[in-house]
């Protein structure tokens, strides 16, 4: 987007894992499809359910060998189920949410953060997943860190960052750019992490938990700022299809359906802070 930590889930939970994660190697036996919960005009096609994905941003969503996966497609999947529909995959990049919903190239498009940017001429149904830009560290580093991390701890710290992300764009800001080793990819940032080029990497939480089930040595470390909600954005004006999004995420959420994702991808990655404010659950 394995080397997974999967979590324990009870009764149903078991069944909608076995069915509606990708790749665990779960079966069950043939089950009556639910009716649909949904009909057009909440959809745009009977019995389906059409998701805008960004397939170019693993781990949310991405393709291996021509097979698509990703902690997005496994939820769109899991949704898709609970409302009794048929789910349709749509490639969707994030600026092209709001345009795909309005000219109804898809009924439902995900990654859509909690705030006023990707709220325009969106609305929340609900949230599965929290994410920040956060700080990963070795274990064994012998760098002098204190262990609640924060930016006025950091001005003599060597933070490796991937060029132009928002990691480095804050830490820029804040600190100038001295302190920060620039990397392509988030990877190598956290490689050097792992061998201790610098104290520290800085990256998105959820991409960075998934790169370091590959790195066991490295560990979530702090967040550089407040983890926010990720949330399935429908059109404002569709209230059927909202009111069942929202129950079936909130049904997702209580069967730990929801967990069981978010361990699939970023195996034992801690849950990260919100603002004091801040509503990670699903009914926004």
């Amino acid at each position: 987007m394995g080397r997974l930590s999967r979590i324990g889930i009870a009764g149903v939970a078991v069944a909608a894992m076995c069915a509606l994660l990708v790749a665990t190697g779960c079966s069950k036996a043939a089950e009556p499809k639910p009716a649909p919960k949904v009909a057009p005009p909440a959809v745009k096609e009977a019995g389906v359910l059409r998701a805008g994905v960004d397939l170019s941003y693993p781990p949310f969503a991405g393709t291996d060998n021509g097979k698509q996966a990703g902690l997005d497609i496994d939820v769109a999947a899991a949704l898709a189920e609970q409302l009794g529909l048929t789910l349709k995959i749509l490639n969707v990049k994030p600026s092209e949410a709001a345009t795909a919903l309005a000219d109804g190239t898809a009924d439902v498009v995900f990654s859509i953060g909690f705030s006023d940017a990707g709220l325009a001429n969106t609305s929340l149904a609900g949230s599965y997943l929290t994410d920040a830009p956060s700080f990963f560290m070795g274990t064994d580093t012998t760098a002098s860190i204190e262990p609640s991390i924060t930016l006025s701890t950091l001005r003599a710290t060597k933070i490796a960052v991937q060029s132009e992300s928002a990691a480095y764009w804050k830490l820029a800001s804040e600190l100038g750019t001295e302190t920060l080793v620039v990397f392509p990819t988030l990877r190598e940032a956290i490689t050097a992490a792992d061998t201790h080029e610098v104290d520290l990497a800085a990256g998105d939480a959820i991409v960075a938990g998934y790169i370091i089930r590959d790195f066991p040595n490295v560990h979530l470390a702090g967040q550089l700022e407040p983890a926010v909600p990720i949330g399935v954005g429908v059109l404002p004006d569709n209230a059927d299809l909202q009111t069942a999004v929202r129950g079936a995420l909130d049904a997702l959420a209580a069967d730990r359906v929801l967990d069981a994702i978010r361990a699939k991808w970023v195996g034992q990655l801690p849950e990260l802070v919100m603002a004091p404010s801040a509503d990670a659950s699903a009914t926004p």
